[in-house]
């Protein structure tokens, strides 16, 4: 049964939402409202109390959004913010070491879509040294014990910010005076990661405080997550078309070949941090203030281990090559032997060690104030994201001996090698360098918005209001010279490769058995040396962006109709910054430029009946590229010889889109819905490969280039219901159709666009305990960030609790229950290019959730 509870609280939502909420059938589920004088608030909990508070939000909105609700106080339906979003018809998620990190709307890119924390900005920053500098918000950076509810908003609305073709997610977080006084819940949990056998506490409180007037009230969440991870990969990179030359000098032209390649482990402890206050006064009925503050932190130690194939380094050749003919690339290399550098070694054993922290703040303070005719806003705060790496150590053992690769099996290399890769002996230190990358993303904005209901024609309210934002994105990375002077032996500073390494990956030939680097030893010895930093100029950048943006809308309301029509205006002044120029004489460079926009937008729901309605959107959105790619900086990898880097003469995405779709509400808990949308985007960007040299090394770089013109079309399917007392259904389907052309009129790609999306989800709920399986699955996209395609991919998860009283809860999930890995390769259609196959293994979480 469902569990239902009258509190005495003010409902935080639009008016017209409460008068359709009440009007609802959830009075009926065992609660009925007081004739007091008081606002009284039925508080729907579990499973089903989520699914009809996400479909109230959905069906009284004016535009085209979709919602995920809150199941309870501090219990959100997944660990991670992002697997939740990934349930939303038309929205996917790219994973990174098995969870949910970046958000992808309609099949466009990450950094297409905006994240907002209550209506406004939040600051995001990547730990790891090479990471492009994207918009796309990073969703491990955000507890989910904070979020009360998500809107994802598929069609704009003029006074929601502007910067997104896909979609604009909003995530709500809770107001204390909506809360019973002296509310505390939290959770405290385990989790069991299966590769790296280790089990780590999720702990999670909230206590939530006002006074008897209900004038005054704080809210503070806590949330501290440790999860230690192992990653077990075979990777291989920088495919192109490459001339080879032979150890006896025969040639062979334009051969699709890859730069190297390696079977890998990662490991990582995760450590998050969390605190979000929330303080609200509300002297009068006119006056509302509220005060946000996130402060979440994650420490991410990690270190990479890989024994690396490298054609060409130390000097080596190939001395035989396998070739075959492939459809897409033409002749293709997928084996060759590599013979003995004369004068070098040609074997790399490598091993990365970092110590990085990643921090987002938060700082959002806002006055509402309720006059004769007039509601005046004003929105004043901060936000930041910084960290990085503090401390990259790349630690290279190297050795002089024959050796081979063979790519022809799918999700497999085979490699030999004339030396025994477990026996450290074999392998001398051939270079110690330490690097670091620092990053700052921040953000101060002013809004200040005005509303007042109006009688003219079929319009019921206007709001306008002005927003000034100024944000900037700095990057740096500092680098040393390489330590080739130590006479350290891979014997002194060894471990034994973990018996399960690569358990389910690859095949017999696959090298599964190394000598892995001490990682503890390596940062004692090597932090006790004398470092000298210097500036890796070509990585170095930063990017301001000055936005003023004005905008109106009208709310329409008339018999049989609702909806808004609106328009944004915004005005960008861009600065970019970097160094220009060879190795030794970089000249520091900026290049401004400034563009304003028009962006009007419509808004139309139609009562077909009842509970079926029409709706109709179409609008102008534009979207900003990633900051990296607005720079000439290059970020790149001299051992892997592969990079990213950017270009100042890119052009934003602008986009004009139109929506049509059919919504039939015909129960609470019951929808079904179709959607057909269309996006003409007049300027699109291209990703160009091409060698440069940097360092004196041959670096494989993708670069932006502005393209022609692209199309995004599909249609988006839905179905809930509640098919027995207690059993229900989520199911939807998303069908994505892109096209992109480049500056030359060619065909290109779209990244992050997935043909097919599909979601399913079961539930059953009583009383006593409630359990839901869940499956996602995409088909294959191209990252365009250099890694190739994405193949397809589908994952299940589960979760059951067990109530024990009204205020215990018993827990457990199952995050990834089939192990399914993830694969990619270079070229869609050419799965022997493999860029990497990785196993992330199933993870388990049990404990007890209290809610007092």
């Amino acid at each position: 049964m469902l569990k239902v509870k009258i509190n005495k609280l003010y409902l935080a939502v639009s008016a017209s939402l409460i008068t359709s909420a009440l009007s609802l059938p959830m009075v009926a589920h065992g609660a009925e409202l007081k004739s007091t004088d008081e606002v009284e608030v039925i508080q729907v909990r579990g499973i089903r109390g989520s699914v009809v508070k996400s479909l109230n939000t959905k069906r009284y909105s004016n535009a085209i959004v979709d919602a995920v609700t809150a199941e309870d106080i501090g219990k959100f339906p997944d660990q991670n913010v992002a697997e939740s979003l990934q349930r939303i018809t038309g929205v996917s998620i790219s994973r990174n070491f098995g969870e949910g990190e970046r958000v992808s709307i309609r099949g466009t890119s990450e950094s297409q879509n905006r994240t907002l924390l209550n209506g406004q900005a939040v600051g995001s920053a990547d730990w790891w040294t090479n990471s492009a500098a994207s918009r796309g918000f990073n969703y491990t950076m955000l507890p989910s014990e904070v979020v009360s509810g998500l809107e994802v908003y598929k069609s704009p609305e003029a006074d929601i910010d502007e910067g997104s073709i896909g979609g604009t997610v909003i995530v709500r977080t809770r107001k204390p005076l909506d809360l019973e006084a002296n509310k505390f819940a939290g959770s405290v949990l385990a989790q069991y990661s299966e590769i790296s056998g280790e089990t780590d506490p999720q702990l999670s409180a909230m206590y939530n405080f006002k006074t008897e007037d209900e004038t005054f009230g704080a809210l503070i969440s806590l949330v501290r997550q440790q999860r230690n991870l192992r990653r077990d990969g075979i990777e291989s990179w920088s495919w192109a078309k490459r001339d080879i030359t032979l150890e006896d000098g025969t040639e062979y032209k334009d051969v699709y070949s890859p730069g190297g390649g390696g079977s890998a482990m990662f490991l990582q402890e995760r450590i998050r941090t969390g605190i979000n206050l929330a303080v609200q006064y509300r002297p009068t009925e006119q006056l509302d203030l509220t005060f946000n503050a996130l402060d979440s932190t994650l420490e991410a130690n990690n270190e990479n281990q890989n024994f690396l194939w490298l054609p060409g380094y130390g000097g080596s050749q190939y001395t035989d090559v396998t070739l075959i003919e492939n459809d897409q690339v033409g002749t293709m290399l997928v084996g060759g032997t590599l013979g003995l550098s004369p004068t070098a070694n040609n074997i790399l054993d490598e091993t990365k060690v970092r110590n990085s922290e990643i921090n987002t703040k938060s700082y959002d303070l806002k006055a509402d104030y309720q006059g004769d005719l007039w509601l005046t806003s004003v929105h004043v705060g901060y936000t930041e994201g910084s960290g990085g790496s503090q401390a990259d150590r790349s630690v290279g053992w190297e050795g002089n001996y024959i050796h081979s690769f063979d790519t022809s099996n799918v999700e497999d290399v085979r490699t030999s090698y004339g030396a025994d890769p477990a026996d450290g002996k074999n392998w001398d230190l051939g270079f110690l360098r330490y690097d670091n990358n620092n990053a700052k993303d921040d953000e101060t904005y002013l809004q200040v918005d005005f509303t007042r209901p109006i009688d003219i024609a079929v319009f019921s309210k206007v709001k306008f209001g002005l927003k000034y934002r100024d944000h900037s994105r700095f990057n740096t990375k500092h680098t040393t010279d390489n330590r080739t002077d130590l006479g350290w032996n891979l014997a002194d500073y060894s471990l034994s490769m973990p018996s399960d390494y690569l358990s389910g990956l690859g095949s017999d030939g696959t090298l599964s058995n190394y000598a892995i680097t001490d990682s503890d030893k390596v940062r004692r010895e090597g932090d006790a040396l004398d470092w000298n930093y210097r500036v890796l100029k070509a990585s170095t950048f930063e990017v301001e962006e000055k936005i003023t943006a004005g905008y109106i809308k009208a709310d329409i309301d008339v018999e049989g109709m609702r909806g808004n029509l609106g328009v944004r205006l915004v005005q960008t002044q861009q600065s970019t910054a970097a160094y220009v120029g060879e190795s030794g004489s970089e000249v520091w460079t900026n290049d401004d430029r400034d563009y304003f926009d028009i962006l009007p937008s419509i808004n139309l729901a139609i009562d077909l009946d009842d509970d079926v309605l029409l709706r109709f959107s179409a609008a102008r959105v534009m979207s900003r590229p990633d900051y990296a790619s607005m720079t000439p900086s290059t970020s790149y990898n001299l051992e892997t010889q592969t990079g990213s880097g950017g270009n100042p003469d890119i052009d934003p995405y602008r986009a004009t889109q139109f929506d049509t779709g059919v919504e039939w509400y015909f129960s609470d808990a019951g929808l079904f819905s179709a959607v057909v949308f269309y996006k003409d985007i007049q300027s699109f960007l291209d990703v160009s490969p091409n060698l440069e040299i940097h360092e004196g090394v041959e670096i494989l770089v993708n670069r932006p280039t502005n393209g022609r013109s692209g199309r995004i079309q599909g249609l988006e399917l839905g179905y809930q219901q509640e098919i027995l007392d207690g059993f229900g259904l989520n199911a939807n389907y998303t069908f994505v159709d892109g096209e992109a052309k480049d500056a030359d009129g060619n065909d290109t790609i779209i990244p992050g666009n997935s043909e097919h999306t599909v979601n399913l989800s079961t539930y059953y709920e009583t009383e006593t305990f409630s359990t839901r399986i869940s499956y996602n699955f995409r088909t294959g996209y191209n990252s365009g960030q250099g890694h190739g395609y994405v193949d397809d991919y589908g994952q299940v998860d589960a979760n059951f609790t067990y109530n024990v009283n009204d205020n215990l809860a018993l827990v457990l999930e199952a995050i990834n229950l089939t192990d399914e890995h993830t694969f990619s390769y270079q070229e869609k259609g050419v799965q022997q290019a493999l860029t990497g196959v990785y196993a992330d293994g199933r993870r388990f979480v049990a404990g007890v959730r209290f809610n007092f």
